[in-house]
């Protein structure tokens, strides 16, 4: 995209989808309000609905856009980020700090209006992404993506207790699914673009251990994610077979398909992977917001 040839609005647009990492936090905001539907069973509350959405999306936007400001050195240097707006200098790492925190703060306080567990659930959020997996562990160790992931599990969470104003075992299990499928769609990128991951000197799990424990770390994975699917059907009471049974035949599909890229490692196949695991998590959460209408 030449942005010289485009209008500042749309070089604003631009800018700023990029700092939010727009595709990426579109995918978080609608696991957290189909999360909401889920627990509401069918029964919506509009105006806590629109705060939630709010809340979702500010504090998701925000913490998104912090990463980007810590993470520029390295981005500067892979081949995938270097074109990102702080690197490209775009916009400076200061106003988009100062951006990041009016959207996060904004995001915090409509997530309060709805009720303290979505406001923690932010927090949370904001917490373990900037300070536990960007600042202490992504640069050191290939774990760091595990941690990563439960922050991208907090907007589920957030949005299941956004309708029950309960802690309860269901949230936990959305959250988990979440940060499951969050790390291995995160390794088979790797896969398809280590050489970058080995420029910028970032330990992940196929740089680290390569491609085939990674591929192995995949698959126990996606059977961990299978149980807790059965999990919360068993933990819900609800009769939905259908769904559990559709949930399950795509994730044996995808392990499947794993098991052969285990045996035979192309990265053009990794990438592959990567694309057909983006939209799994979405898939799964619509089976088990039809359940929670049809067989409420």
């Amino acid at each position: 995209m030449e942005l010289q040839k485009v209008s500042p609005i749309n070089k604003a647009i631009y800018v700023f989808a990029d700092l939010f990492k727009i595709r990426q936090s579109i995918m978080l905001i609608v696991v957290g309000i189909i999360s909401y539907f889920i627990a509401s069973r069918g029964d919506v509350v509009l105006d806590k609905l629109f705060l939630l959405f709010l809340g979702l999306t500010l504090s998701v936007f925000g913490t998104t856009g912090f990463n980007m400001v810590l993470d520029r050195d390295i981005d500067s240097l892979m081949f995938r980020t270097s074109k990102r707006s702080i690197p490209s200098g775009l916009i400076s790492s200061e106003k988009a700090s100062i951006i990041s925190a009016a959207t996060l703060l904004a995001g915090l306080y409509f997530s309060y209006l709805v009720n303290i567990y979505v406001f923690i659930a932010g927090f949370l959020g904001f917490l373990i992404d900037i300070l536990i997996y960007t600042i202490l562990t992504k640069r050191r160790t290939w774990s760091s993506v595990i941690f990563g992931g439960f922050a991208g599990g907090m907007p589920a969470f957030g949005g299941y207790l956004a309708y029950t104003n309960a802690i309860s075992v269901e949230p936990f299990i959305l959250l988990l699914m979440v940060a499951i499928w969050s790390n291995v769609h995160i390794w088979y990128i790797v896969i398809y673009y280590k050489d970058d991951y080995l420029r910028a000197g970032i330990p992940m799990l196929p740089v680290v251990k390569g491609d085939r424990t990674a591929i192995l770390v995949s698959i126990i994975h996606m059977v961990i994610l299978q149980i807790l699917i059965a999990l919360y059907f068993y933990m819900s009471g609800f009769k939905a077979i259908l769904t559990l049974a559709l949930g399950s035949m795509l994730t044996w599909i995808i392990i499947y398909k794993m098991y052969r890229h285990y045996i035979y490692i192309d990265k053009h196949e990794a990438y592959r992977m990567f694309k057909f695991l983006s939209p799994y998590l979405a898939v799964v959460f619509i089976f088990m917001l039809l359940d929670s209408v049809i067989f409420m």
